[in-house]
């Protein structure tokens, strides 16, 4: 056993080192505007070691507060160094002073010209403490009587702690515009990230308000986009946010969407959002087993628009037919998939309840190979505001052909009152940030009128031209029946494929007040499809057991939607 004189010459020649060194900073300490600005730099903790102060919390846990720190540590030299066995202290405002606990998880030692993190804690039993003032590193030499403490490094930290979720951030700095871009340097000094979009949606868990940023990387390597949460904040507390990608690589001047979930409460408005990064603190029990305390710290506070971003004033008007423009950065359509609307148009609903809005849209490939059938969801607002989601078409088509067409019916249900004027079409992607819906598209359209007079019909894809019609009534043992003759010239459209449910056509029987009493649907594809030329088509099980006349002949299109069938009157004949 070597002598303690020995040890204590040596530790008091280490002391007077480090305290040399660290002598600029310490002074700094005591100038309170040089501080805030230098605790973002770089101190000297040891001729090899720099070190850095990543987080300060001072936050109310329950009946318990708890203060932390978190600091990083660069070895400037050229071999693997040994992490300084300092305490590691805070001082409050009122001048008591605590000794933090390491982590259980902090490394021992740094490789040459890295870095680590080290994290400390304390948690005290008693739920207020004064304001946090200064960080210190303080060298403990016990192997002299009385023990000898020296300060290594001071600085300063007053009102740079985090006090929990429902803090405000103040600092000018901090405070971000919507839409001013910010970087969050504690993680990664090359990417930047700007506020784009803001939405609210119902789902069956509450409100939710999603948050969708762009993140580029501004650097010469590929990175990763690091965790950090944002959270969102009302006049009262704050609601916590979820990320909902969980990786994200962006390769040098790379640009991607990352989206943010936050559930709220009805009537809930959020003023702010918080922008937190996560830190963690590993202590091991009595029982031998880490127990890891994970929390949060904010960087930024980002203001919010008083509404929703999406300002359906600026949307373009739409001619129907046109290729709709989508965000360039949305990669659920493919670059050579074409997606335009080729009709909307109101229906009456099976149940007379309420009409249907029905929406078709031709998705086209250009390209020179089989593409995915995009599969985006689509939603329709009026002028008061009013949205309403539709209902997808079922197809069994997953890929399109190459120079081919498909047609796409999107049912949305509407009140009786809804007129179809000044309409918002918007396009959503329903599956990159699932379960929640972002906008990739939108334009303001309207119901298109139909000519009840025109002998030309519209089913698209299909057109039908009546040449000729007559009905006449046959009696039997069963009772009447009526028969119609009906010459026809259908034209279909070019390389448009059309499935069973994309539109047939029914025909209705009336008799003179106008009450239905019998009806046919005819499809334009499959067996018993409707041809060009003369064909006769039955009218059995009728719903009334006497001769009626005159007839009123009512021909609509009708589409199967998921609330039962939608028709769209085309055409009126009387006899």
């Amino acid at each position: 056993m070597k002598p303690t004189w020995k040890k204590s010459l040596t530790a008091a020649v280490l002391s007077v080192s480090l305290v040399m060194t660290a002598a600029p900073a310490v002074l700094m300490a005591a100038d309170g505007t040089a501080a805030t600005a230098s605790v973002r730099g770089q101190y000297q903790l040891t001729p090899t070691i720099r070190a850095d102060v990543k987080s300060v919390i001072n936050e109310r846990v329950g009946d318990e507060t708890r203060i932390g720190a978190v600091v990083r540590l660069y070895n400037e030299g050229n071999r693997v160094t040994r992490v300084p066995d300092y305490d590691v202290r805070v001082k409050t405002s009122d001048g008591i002073e605590y000794t933090l606990r390491p982590s259980a998880a902090n490394v021992k030692a740094i490789q040459a010209k890295e870095k680590a993190e080290l994290s400390f804690m304390l948690t005290l039993d008693y739920g207020e403490t004064a304001s946090l003032s200064e960080l210190s590193w303080i060298e403990v030499d016990e192997y002299v009587y009385p023990k000898v403490e020296t300060a290594v490094l001071t600085v300063p930290v007053a009102g740079l702690s985090w006090s929990g979720p429902d803090s405000a951030i103040t600092d000018a700095s901090s405070v971000k515009r919507w839409g001013e871009s910010f970087t969050l340097p504690v993680l990664s000094s090359t990417l930047q990230y700007t506020p784009v979009t803001l939405i609210s949606e119902k789902t069956p868990q509450g409100p939710v308000t999603v948050v969708t940023l762009i993140a580029e990387n501004k650097g010469d390597r590929t990175e990763t986009v690091p965790d950090f949460r944002i959270d969102g904040k009302s006049d009262s507390r704050s609601y916590a946010g979820k990320r909902v990608q969980a990786s994200v690589e962006l390769k040098p001047g790379e640009k991607k969407y990352i989206h943010y979930g936050i559930l709220t409460e009805n009537n809930v408005v959020l003023n702010s959002l918080n922008v937190l990064t996560p830190e963690s603190f590993v202590e091991v029990g009595a029982d031998g087993k880490p127990a890891v305390a994970e929390y949060t710290v904010g960087r930024i506070s980002v203001e919010l628009p008083k509404q929703d971003t999406i300002d359906a004033s600026s949307l373009p008007p739409y001619k129907l037919g046109e290729r709709i423009p989508f965000d360039p950065m949305s990669k659920l359509i493919d670059k050579e998939t074409q997606v335009s609307l080729v009709d909307l148009s109101m229906n009456e609903s099976e149940s007379a309840g309420y009409n249907t809005v029905v929406a078709k849209f031709l998705v086209k490939n250009t390209g020179e190979r089989p593409v995915p059938l995009p599969a985006f969801q689509a939603e329709l607002a009026n002028k008061d505001g009013f949205r309403y989601m539709g209902s997808r078409q079922t197809t069994n088509v997953p890929q399109l052909a190459p120079k081919l067409s498909y047609i796409i019916n999107y049912a949305f249900a509407v009140p009786s009152s809804e007129n179809g004027e000044d309409l918002i079409m918007k396009l959503l992607d329903n599956q990159t940030v699932a379960p929640y819906n972002v906008p990739i598209g939108g334009f303001k359209t309207a119901v298109v009128e139909d000519k009840t007079d025109d002998d030309t019909l519209s089913f698209y894809p299909y057109t039908v031209k009546l040449n000729s019609w007559a009905i006449s009534a046959q009696g039997g043992p069963a009772g009447y029946t009526y028969k119609m003759k009906l010459d026809t010239t259908i034209e279909s459209a070019e390389d448009v494929v059309a499935d069973a449910s994309s539109a047939n056509m029914t025909i209705e029987i009336a008799d003179p007040l106008g009450r239905m009493i019998a009806s046919e649907t005819i499809p334009f594809t499959g067996r018993n499809r409707l041809i060009s030329g003369a064909q006769h088509i039955v009218f059995q099980n009728l719903r009334t057991d006497q001769f009626e006349w005159p007839l009123t002949i009512n021909i609509y299109e009708s589409i199967q939607t998921a609330n039962g069938e939608a028709k769209r009157l085309v055409k009126t004949m009387k006899q």
